[in-house]
């Protein structure tokens, strides 16, 4: 296996291709236990499972993690690295490429600090690698377009270049944006996003009207969450399945390989997790991977027939019948 990476705009930083998530079940598994669930009381709470499988991860292979404020599991991404670090002190921190994203109503945490002012991205970065125990976040991201009463989204926006030119956050983004908070941030003159995290898989590939193509107009690199959806949370549904069986027989692989390998044919970074170690390196394989233009155009036209949003993150439902109805789908 050898690792691959695309280029950050702006910084020409490097970014792996797949990254190591810790949302989706991992951040529900840990809310909802009382020994791992972060509170007032105990900011820093972990959850072994996951600091474990960070460390596996990263014993198996991956070298980018992404976490969130809202997930709660900034203290276990920290651990994970901090602990693996000292496992293995022939690796270095700036081996391994962090994300993590800013949240307007994070989990027991008020909006207005202590002298008053109102919390924003960079207070939640400040407190983030605190709690992560890191001097710096490669990669920091508002993970929607909300921002707490009495903060703009450009006041919001700038506090993330004033994370970027102090070197807390190497590179900044967005996530979850359509072109209309896009253009609030361009219109207003400042420097655009260098990232776009939405979903993005076979079954939605724009997450709003035209995403792709703005932000390839304006240099923004896309990373797709949720790349697996047609085989975890729209398995029982949808055209896909059949397809992505012949193809897994063609080339002898799985089908998240398959998967993996048609989203990273469209030069978009993916995200995505697993406690097990065999799937994580059946994960990391897919970098060995070559799919014939002819069945990725196959697996594009397939998945347009269907309709799947997996995360209904206002306002992105609005454009449902929009998006819809330009794909002709087949399901209601």
């Amino acid at each position: 296996m050898t690792q691959q990476y695309l280029t950050i705009p702006q910084s020409n930083d490097k970014i792996p291709l797949i990254g190591f998530g810790s949302g989706t079940k991992w951040q529900w598994k840990k809310k909802s236990s009382e020994s791992t669930a972060v509170s007032n009381s105990n900011p820093t709470n972990t959850d072994p499972d996951l600091v474990n499988s960070i460390i596996k991860a990263l014993e198996t292979g991956f070298s980018h993690l992404d976490t969130a404020e809202f997930y709660t599991t900034r203290p276990d991404i920290g651990k994970g690295i901090n602990d693996y670090l000292l496992k293995h002190p022939e690796s270095k921190r700036s081996d391994i490429f962090v994300t993590d994203k800013y949240n307007s109503h994070p989990p027991n945490t008020p909006n207005i600090l202590d002298d008053g002012s109102i919390r924003g991205p960079y207070a939640s970065l400040k407190q983030g690698l605190k709690l992560m125990n890191l001097d710096y976040i490669d990669l920091f991201l508002l993970h929607t377009d909300s921002t707490p009463e009495g903060l703009s989204l450009i006041d919001a926006w700038k506090e993330m270049i004033k994370l970027k030119n102090e070197g807390l956050a190497k590179n900044i983004g967005v996530s979850n944006f359509d072109i209309k908070h896009l253009e609030i941030l361009k219109n207003a003159n400042l420097i655009l996003p260098q990232v776009l995290q939405i979903e993005f898989h076979p079954y939605l590939q724009n997450q709003s009207p035209n995403i792709l193509n703005y932000a390839k107009e304006n240099n923004i690199l896309i990373e797709a969450y949720g790349p697996l959806v047609p085989i975890t949370k729209a398995k029982d549904e949808g055209p896909l399945i059949p397809l992505l069986n012949e193809l897994s027989l063609k080339y002898g692989v799985s089908d998240t390989q398959i998967l993996l390998k048609w989203v990273h044919s469209f030069n978009i970074v993916t995200v995505t997790t697993s406690s097990k170690i065999e799937r994580m390196k059946d994960i990391l394989n897919v970098y060995s991977l070559k799919l014939s233009d002819e069945d990725i155009k196959k697996i594009t036209d397939v998945g347009n027939t269907w309709w799947y949003r997996a995360f209904a993150i206002p306002p992105l439902p609005e454009y449902n019948d929009q998006l819809k109805a330009e794909r002709h789908v087949i399901n209601p």
